[in-house]
């Protein structure tokens, strides 16, 4: 079940000051031909967090209600090397190839009214799992991935996520995105040259309110989640860093700060120079 966290509410306010709130989210990842490690950073939109889908009055399916979790939401499409670099595998079942980490994070920039070089960031570090589209399955990894989603939601008033409605969500996602971007799921492959041609597929073709169910997109449509193992949030107007680690996690074992600070719940408050 999730637990109440000393550091979301002021995370939600800031975020919810921007118009399109994005962030920028960092994977490294060793190529498929070996050597080092490369680094990548790709702009994402922030799609609340799981569970607590932002309401859309333009989305023409409705999301699950009464739920929360501190699971960062966002869409991606599994086609993309974003997923190759995540582990390749969908769902919580860790991978075993030694080239890939599904360890990221993101970077949240909060400008301020009055100037916009000044204002605040968050940097959220955490576990990146993209889920799978079918939760109504008995593959091994499905129901792992269920299980594990279950005991990170938590219902408003008390209770876990078990009779939390996982298709409803995934659909609720896509139909929040606007027609264009539906469409982009059912483009050619993302990233491969155009003079390869189309694949067979229907490029720029946007999906309307009426085409909720169209295959192709679907297919490619997933829903990933970030679980945050580590918060830092850096105020450039007031002068302050604060961190916050589980308590008793890697993070706060790493950086040695199981006696400094604060313990608020689930977490460990620690306030940083900046």
């Amino acid at each position: 079940m999730a637990s109440v966290n000393p550091w979301k509410q002021a995370f939600n306010a800031h975020v919810q000051t921007l118009a399109c709130p994005t962030f920028a989210f960092a994977t490294a990842a060793v190529p498929q031909t070996g050597g080092i490690a490369v680094p990548h950073v790709r702009t994402l939109a922030f799609r609340g967090f799981y569970a607590e889908l932002p309401f859309n009055k333009y989305n023409p399916v409705s999301s699950n209600t009464g739920f929360k979790s501190d699971l960062i939401a966002f869409t991606t499409d599994k086609r993309t090397e974003k997923l190759r670099d995540l582990g390749g595998v969908e769902g919580v079942t860790a991978s075993s190839l030694p080239t890939v980490t599904n360890i990221v994070e993101a970077c949240f920039w909060v400008p301020s009214d009055q100037n916009p070089a000044v204002g605040k960031q968050w940097r959220i570090r955490g576990r990146c799992f993209v889920l799978p589209r079918d939760f109504d399955t008995e593959d091994k990894g499905v129901k792992e991935t269920k299980k594990w989603l279950i005991e990170k939601i938590s219902r408003n008033g008390g209770g876990d996520g078990s009779d939390f409605d996982f298709a409803k969500e995934y659909k609720a996602h896509f139909g929040n995105l606007s027609p264009v971007l539906r469409g982009s799921f059912r483009n050619p492959l993302p990233g491969t040259p155009k003079e390869l041609g189309d694949g067979g597929l229907a490029p720029k073709r946007p999906i309307g309110d009426d085409q909720l169910d169209e295959e192709v997109a679907l297919s490619h449509f997933r829903v990933a989640v970030i679980e945050p193992t580590r918060i830092e949030y850096l105020d450039l107007e007031g002068r302050t860093k604060t961190a916050w680690v589980p308590v008793g996690g890697d993070a706060e074992k790493d950086e040695q700060l199981e006696n400094l600070g604060k313990v608020d719940g689930a977490w460990r408050e620690v306030e940083l120079w900046t």
